[in-house]
């Protein structure tokens, strides 16, 4: 499946580095080592719900990852081996960048949940946690061949008045980049967390909706 063209990497010229160098702070950009920085750009975040009289609040905690996807490091799997992709990184950690991904999904496929922060001090029924897998480029045929992007997430609600776990899954899906450059490749990565988020969504809604049907934003 090809992605869409929406890369947007980050403007990181030479008048930026000059900035650097004046105020003193540690370069991005070693003149040795030259990155391009890229985000996730998906159509959720253009594409929001209107807000729905009583949304139920979803408390969702941050997104944990494994070590090797906790950073700013685009990840690649050859072989099962992991390793990152040379010249480029995520402009903030993978998992900071899948938690705004999926607070636009739900602004845009579930009006019916709030999505809230434990800091907003709103009181929530239900608790989301979400869990990155999977997050890497998978060149499942060949070094020269466009590899796909792979996204696992798993998911638990938590249901705190009844203290139980009320659903989890997990979520896969991949996108298969239209070439083998770092743009279309994170367009891939783009389109599969979207598809993630999206899905993680809907069926957060779902499951807590049918835990309480008489919610008035479930009616």
């Amino acid at each position: 499946m090809s992605a869409p063209n929406r890369t947007r990497p980050l403007a990181l010229g030479a008048a930026l580095a000059a900035t650097l160098a004046l105020t003193g702070c540690i370069s991005l950009l070693p003149e040795s080592n030259p990155r391009m920085l890229y985000r996730l750009d998906t159509g959720s975040s253009e594409t929001a719900s209107a807000p729905v009289r009583g949304a139920i609040a979803l408390s969702v905690e941050r997104v944990s990852a494994p070590r090797a996807l906790a950073g700013d490091k685009i990840a690649i799997d050859r072989d099962g081996a992991i390793a990152y992709m040379a010249g480029a990184a995520w402009a903030s950690p993978a998992p900071a960048m899948f938690e705004s991904v999926l607070e636009d999904a739900f602004q845009a496929v579930a009006p019916e949940v709030s999505p809230v922060r434990a800091e907003d001090g709103v009181s929530a029924r239900f608790r989301l946690d979400v869990a990155l897998r999977r997050f890497e480029a998978v060149y499942d045929q060949g070094d020269s061949a466009a590899p796909l992007a792979r996204v696992t997430v798993r998911a638990r609600i938590i249901d705190r008045d009844e203290r139980i776990l009320a659903a989890r899954q997990v979520f896969n899906h991949e996108v298969r980049a239209s070439a083998h450059r770092q743009g279309p490749i994170v367009d891939a990565f783009s389109s599969a967390a979207d598809e993630a988020a999206r899905d993680i969504a809907r069926w957060a809604a779902q499951t807590v909706c049918e835990a309480d049907p008489e919610a008035e934003a479930c009616r």
